[in-house]
């Protein structure tokens, strides 16, 4: 929980951190892990680089694709639903790839499909060059490294980019190291940095700056003001660079404008001039005009016109001996000569998975999205709800990915699908969703920690948080930004915590609830027990029913919850790891959970249901693994307002006392639809954050039911 006035430890603890339609489950091989079909007319390519590719007969074979000769009679090659040209040479299919766009994916799927004649790359016949007199040509080089996430930098739908490659502290400075394998030491380059201001100092202007060192001389002071994003740019004298290996130094230890000065870089760009000659077996050439000789290739190669990157042209008509390429080029055209090994390897090529999930005859009540490797497990709780007479949908997320994605494994993917199935499937439409499986904000996997089995949520922009995960907005399907389904997640990672949570659920809905509600209320602020007070006297609680802990310690908590309450509420301070500031309940602490009788847990706190964090486990998620945890939890992503809080307690805490609501999902949708959120920006931040972990289909269990 937050007030105004009260962010700055939250703040700390932020920046601290196939398919079947069902009533049975398919059979299959205990090694084999894919549930559904993959199609041996359709494979996806996989790039995570602009550049040329190509890709042989044999590993396009070896890739499950039914195909004996390439040719583009009976190829098609396309990246979501657009044709891409695409040329044959040497029995090796060539494209121009391109990197994701999206920041929810590491690469960009090309489909290429049997049986459809493709786009062929149209050939461009350029004029040959006697006498090369272009003697050097522009480059462009691009530095990046993604090592530190910072939420706290989102200020716009537009800066989607919040990975960092560097921190500079006051009195610290980082060095940077490019190579130059060609350089035209007589020309001068322009330098751009992207940094990030961290800290703010609104009593002084300019309150960044640091020295800017290239191989050893000082070139400029670079200044900026606030937490914001800056691009600078600086032209660097010809002779500062050299052929080889140079550093830049970002140099930030001498006293500047602010006494505290803390910054951080994204990218490094380098624009100069080089002789034409290949590096790696390729070369790029943009703003040239004249006539140029391109050299340094290892065997003879390909040139293309890269103006428009969709319609790439092969270039012919050029001439030259010796593995090198004459022609005449204007400014406007972007050239890209490859030589043989300077095509780019895919990432990995994959067959499509074959589903029918746009077939308008499905109809399920409640779908569970989950990855191959967690499917078998959740047979029990499928069986469970067919027969309490509800339809059941199990969908594999990799099957979503190709049908509704074009291959993208990506959460945008997952909410078109939803609108589909809303929108075209037999009434009644889907109700509840349950997704199985973890997450993570490192959705390209820069860390390399990055969990097995993801059900990857959506990003939204958040007042305090800069930005954080929401499930909710999946199920959004007419965009406004309210929940259309009642949504659940289990964030595990594991077949067992799988099997753990269907047997503790199912356990759960068998149980009998003890008529007792706890509330445990931060102990430093007065105004938390009053408002765990005004909850339960405002539900209609009846007082002999309900204990309030003021301030307790995490002993006197699991003491009173392990004795049993069907309800237990949570209302202070929190943070990723912890309930409180004084240790209300942590992450050591959960080991000592002996839940005898079912319970609900509602956490009126920050951060402590934050599941997608990428190298800390909430405690909502080591509470949903403990092996005697509850099963059933509403904890938030973000950090928001406690007023705002309250009052989607107050519409949860009511229908969950309210038979009209039989599952938890039910009550918990509602309590959110009843926000104002068109009006109310913090109302619109509870909606998207606060989330139910728990199947949302399960019953509600309440005392004396």
């Amino acid at each position: 929980m937050i007030k105004r006035l009260t962010l700055s430890l939250l703040l700390i603890g932020w920046l601290s951190m196939t398919s079947f339609l069902l009533t049975s489950c398919r059979q299959q091989k205990e090694d084999d892990v894919i549930i559904g079909d993959v199609a041996n007319n359709a494979v996806k390519i996989l790039v995570n680089t602009d550049g040329f590719y190509h890709v042989s007969l044999a590993d396009l074979q070896n890739a499950g694709l039914a195909v004996e000769s390439l040719s583009t009679d009976n190829l098609q090659l396309s990246v979501a639903d657009t044709a891409v040209p695409y040329t044959i040479k040497e029995n090796q299919l060539i494209f121009y790839g391109q990197a994701p766009s999206s920041r929810y994916i590491a690469d960009q799927p090309y489909i290429l499909r049997t049986g459809t004649a493709g786009a062929a790359m149209a050939e461009t016949a350029v004029s040959p060059a006697a006498n090369p007199t272009l003697t050097a040509v522009p480059q462009h080089l691009h530095l990046e490294e993604n090592l530190l996430y910072n939420a706290q930098a989102h200020r716009d739908d537009q800066v989607t980019d919040l990975w960092f490659w560097h921190e500079i502290g006051q009195q610290q400075k980082v060095e940077l190291s490019l190579n130059l394998v060609a350089l035209e030491s007589n020309a001068s380059a322009t330098l751009r940095l992207q940094l990030w201001g961290v800290t703010q100092n609104v009593e002084v202007a300019d309150d960044h700056d640091f020295d800017l060192i290239v191989n050893g001389q000082t070139i400029t002071t670079v200044r900026w003001d606030g937490e914001t994003h800056f691009t600078s740019e600086t032209t660097l004298p010809a002779g500062v660079l050299k052929t080889g290996n140079n550093t830049i130094t970002l140099d930030n230890q001498v006293e500047g404008a602010s006494f505290l000065d803390i910054m951080q870089i994204n990218w490094l760009e380098l624009e100069y001039m080089a002789p034409p000659l290949a590096v790696n077996d390729r070369l790029l050439i943009q703003g040239a005009a004249g006539d140029v000789n391109i050299s340094g290739f290892g065997g003879s190669p390909l040139l293309f016109d890269l103006t428009d990157t969709a319609v790439p042209q092969l270039l012919t008509g050029w001439e030259c001996n010796n593995n090198q390429a004459c022609l005449t080029i204007n400014a406007e055209q972007h050239i890209a000569a490859i030589g043989p090994s300077g095509f780019r390897k895919p990432t990995r090529i994959t067959p499509l998975r074959q589903s029918d999930w746009h077939n308008s005859a499905n109809q399920a009540d409640l779908i569970i999205i989950t990855t191959d490797a967690l499917a078998p497990g959740l047979t029990p709780l499928i069986e469970a709800r067919t027969a309490q007479g509800l339809q059941v949908a199990l969908i594999p997320v990799a099957e979503i990915y190709d049908e509704f994605g074009y291959g993208a494994d990506s959460p945008e993917s997952i909410h078109t699908f939803v609108q589909y199935a809303v929108a075209n499937w037999q009434a009644p439409s889907p109700r509840y969703l349950l997704l199985v499986g973890d997450a993570t904000t490192d959705y390209r996997n820069y860390l390399g920690i990055a969990p097995a089995n993801i059900v990857p949520p959506l990003m939204v922009a958040v007042e305090y948080s800069g930005e954080t995960v929401s499930d909710a907005r999946l199920v959004d399907v007419d965009d406004d930004t309210k929940p259309d389904l009642a949504i659940g997640r289990w964030p595990v990672d594991t077949l067992a915590d799988v099997e753990s949570l269907v047997t503790r659920t199912l356990a759960y809905e068998t149980g009998t609830a003890v008529n007792q509600a706890l509330f445990a209320a931060d102990g430093t602020e007065a105004q938390f027990a009053d408002t765990a007070a005004r909850l339960y006297e405002e539900t209609n609680m009846s007082a002999d029913n309900v204990t309030v802990l003021d301030g307790p310690t995490a002993d006197e908590v699991l003491d009173r919850w392990n004795a049993g309450a069907w309800l237990t509420t949570y209302v202070g301070h929190g943070s990723i790891r912890r309930w409180g500031k004084d240790d209300v309940l942590n992450l050591e602490a959960i080991d000592d959970l002996k839940i005898t009788s079912p319970s609900i847990v509602l956490q009126l706190t920050c951060l402590s249901g934050l599941f997608a964090h990428p190298e800390e486990s909430s405690l909502t998620e080591e509470m949903m693994r403990a092996k005697e945890g509850p099963v059933l939890h509403v904890a938030a992503t973000s950090l928001t307002l406690s007023f705002n809080q309250e009052l989607f307690a107050q519409n949860l805490l009511r229908n969950l006392q309210d038979s009209e609501f039989e599952r938890i999902g039910d009550a918990f949708q509602t309590a959110k639809v009843d926000l104002d959120v068109t009006n109310n920006s913090g109302l619109r931040e509870i909606s998207d954050t606060f989330t139910l972990f728990g199947d949302p289909s399960t019953p509600i269990v309440r005392p004396n039911s």
